[in-house]
């Protein structure tokens, strides 16, 4: 079977063939390369991200983006070209510049539903607060209150009040937050 430009050979498959199934590392890189890196933006619902509709577009979300937290999946990933949200350096504001850049039609319907990114995940072993340091930088940074304190001092996060924005995620100190990525299936051969 001849193969076209646009044909895309299993992550796994090719991983296996270069051998980096040999260590932990390689297996977790290959798996990590099927998988979306971070959470969709608000212009992009997760039931269309098999259909690839970010293939031949030129990205305006990425410019209309004030916060700069709208990245592309880099060339050879399973969603490459497909946006996403990092947070290392910025929280999403909810501002819709993105929704209003984005080309395809459904954007405007997106506006009116619920704004929710994700929720975040703590993870406590990592958490300097869960290790006995005094670390409040998570609340401080929560605009929607979704981070509290137990008497001890450890966050805890309600997923009733969290939006997933990430606001939380850059300014930990010990990277033990995260907001996770939807779990979508990459499309092989597509």
């Amino acid at each position: 079977m001849k193969r076209g430009p646009t044909d895309r050979v299993d992550p796994g498959r090719r991983g296996f063939l270069r051998g980096q199934f040999l260590s932990r590392k390689g297996r977790e890189d290959v798996r990590r390369q099927g998988r979306l890196l971070g959470p969709l933006p608000p212009a992009l619902p997760a039931r269309l991200v098999p259909q690839q509709p970010c293939k031949d577009c030129d990205s305006p979300c990425v410019q209309a983006c004030e916060p700069g937290i709208i990245c592309l999946h880099p060339p050879g990933h399973a969603f490459s070209g497909m946006p996403f949200l990092s947070f290392e350096s910025g929280a999403c504001t909810f501002c819709h510049a993105c929704v209003d850049a984005c080309p395809l039609e459904h954007s405007q319907a997106v506006s009116e539903e619920p704004l929710r990114l994700g929720i975040a995940a703590l993870e406590r072993s990592i958490c300097m607060a869960w290790n006995g340091v005094i670390c409040m930088s998570c609340q401080t940074a929560c605009g929607y209150r979704a981070i509290s304190m137990d008497p001890r001092r450890r966050p805890h996060i309600d997923a009733n009040q969290c939006t997933g924005c990430g606001a939380c995620v850059g300014i930990c100190p010990a990277k033990a937050i995260r907001v996770p990525a939807p779990d979508i299936p990459a499309a092989v051969g597509a």
